[in-house]
């Protein structure tokens, strides 16, 4: 999905139907169409540059509001983030109900941990379309990390609804209720979430649920199938390694544990499974 908006085709219709054949608006087409190809180049600079020259030259033009848009993105991949929040403001007061542009405003909120703003750019998109996913699912994770269950559940079961063949809302609703506790939901979900596409969080927590009800059958068959599909998982290898532990295959527990390691796994899960003796 193309996170740029291409203005340049617009606005060559609106010279050639010679509403707009001053010199300004010859030019205005050539900064945002220089802009664009920038753009595509990944030369964010320039890109900045063309945008900024366009909007000086019509800043009244209606279709500004797309090259607002356009800025806040290129000032994103600048990692400007003050600019870009900046260029989100004035394009928002050209067009509020852009839920792209409160949605893009969010994610640099969140970039600068700035939870409540996001939040508030948040709620306003989805007030002015409900089925957006993208910030439900953003709302729904920022509950769960507030423990705020029964909001988070809310917003990932809507998500479920409006898209039931993706894998992501079960996934998310099998996390939270693993966080709850509530392991028999969570197997169910998770187990949902792998049928529609195995994802490597998933794959771990199903395992890991597995492994600490002892069902050592179904956490090797998981823990199998993850590894072949995610060869480099540290936390993978880890459960492995329990699982062999658990199996009293001591050689291989230790051997599967330093790959673990070699790959990255967690600290604390590490110390979980195989926790130090204090002498």
């Amino acid at each position: 999905m193309k996170r740029f908006l291409s203005l340049f085709s617009i606005l060559l219709c609106v010279v050639l139907s010679g509403t707009a054949q001053t010199y300004i608006a010859q030019t205005y087409i050539q900064c945002v169409d220089s802009a664009d190809n920038c753009i595509r180049n990944q030369n964010w600079k320039g890109a900045e540059e063309m945008t900024l020259k366009a909007l000086r030259l019509k800043p009244a033009s209606k279709l500004n509001a797309l090259l607002w848009s356009n800025l806040a993105e290129i000032r994103n991949k600048l990692e400007d983030y003050d600019g870009a929040l900046q260029a989100y403001e004035v394009g928002l007061a050209q067009d509020p109900s852009s839920t792209k542009m409160l949605c893009g405003k969010a994610s640099i909120h969140l970039t600068l941990n700035q939870e409540d703003k996001a939040l508030a750019d948040i709620n306003n998109a989805l007030q002015l379309d409900s089925t957006l996913i993208w910030p439900r699912n953003m709302r729904g994770l920022i509950a769960m990390r507030h423990h705020d269950w029964e909001s988070a559940e809310k917003d990932f079961q809507t998500i479920m609804q409006l898209n039931p063949e993706s894998a992501t809302p079960y996934a998310m609703l099998g996390k939270l209720q693993v966080m709850r506790g509530n392991t028999s939901q969570a197997k169910d979900f998770l187990s949902r979430a792998i049928e529609h596409g195995p994802e490597e969080e998933s794959m771990f927590y199903l395992s890991l649920i597995y492994l600490d009800e002892d069902n050592l059958k179904d956490a090797s068959t998981i823990i199998h199938d993850a590894l072949k599909r995610f060869p480099n998982s540290g936390n993978l290898y880890l459960l492995k390694a329990a699982l062999a532990k658990k199996s009293f295959e001591n050689d291989k527990a230790e051997k599967f544990k330093k790959t673990a390691i070699n790959y990255g796994a967690d600290s604390q899960l590490i110390e979980r499974f195989f926790p130090k003796i204090n002498k």
